[in-house]
């Protein structure tokens, strides 16, 4: 633990999470603890939306009970989910028929985000949201490969947490437990 600046942001969020005090791997909760959204006590207006959001709007699989729930809510928008959706656009097989137009959904997706409502990690995002991903990389012993997806869905999650919004996703193992580290974060949860 760094001693030399006990007052600095980085500390605070270090007493804050107190990695120090977590020994024990992580349990998920059980769906009826969990808030979901269209449940009544679940009901926020301003909402950053999780690249599974996205990926579901894309391929038709976002749940048409739960549209009216996007249609009155605020969105906001991550730099980071952005970069995991041009990310698909240099993994998709140029040889596969449906690339093309993939490609141009996500521009069209991407474009569409108001710059006003998109908002990139500051340097007390990152540093909680490495916390966290190194956090539960050590608890639920994770492999290498997982630590950079853990540490994108901690970026949304500090990043919700700072803003005064919700993160809403479908990743329920990821975001269970990343709210698990840090109750005070606000997450809403969807089923496809």
């Amino acid at each position: 633990m760094p001693s030399k600046s006990p007052n600095s942001e980085f500390w605070k969020t270090l007493r804050r999470l107190k990695p120090e005090k977590r020994k024990t791997k992580l349990e998920p909760r059980p769906a009826s603890a969990l808030p979901w959204l269209g449940a009544a006590q679940a009901h926020d207006t301003k909402l950053l939306y999780d690249t599974t959001v996205y990926v579901d709007i894309l391929q038709g699989r976002f749940p048409s009970n739960n549209e009216l729930d996007l249609r009155i809510a605020d969105a906001w928008h991550s730099t980071v989910t952005e970069s995991e959706l041009s990310a698909a656009c240099g993994l998709l097989n140029p040889l596969h028929p449906g690339t093309r137009a993939a490609m141009e959904g996500i521009s069209e997706v991407i474009d569409r985000r108001p710059s006003h409502r998109t908002i990139a990690p500051d340097r007390e995002i990152w540093q909680a949201a490495g916390i966290m991903a190194g956090l539960l990389a050590r608890l639920q012993q994770y492999a290498a490969a997982d630590r950079r997806r853990i540490l994108n869905d901690a970026l949304l999650l500090a990043t919700a947490r700072k803003h005064g919004l919700t993160v809403l996703t479908r990743n329920v193992a990821d975001f269970d437990f990343l709210q698990q580290l840090d109750p005070a974060a606000k997450v809403l949860f969807y089923r496809v």
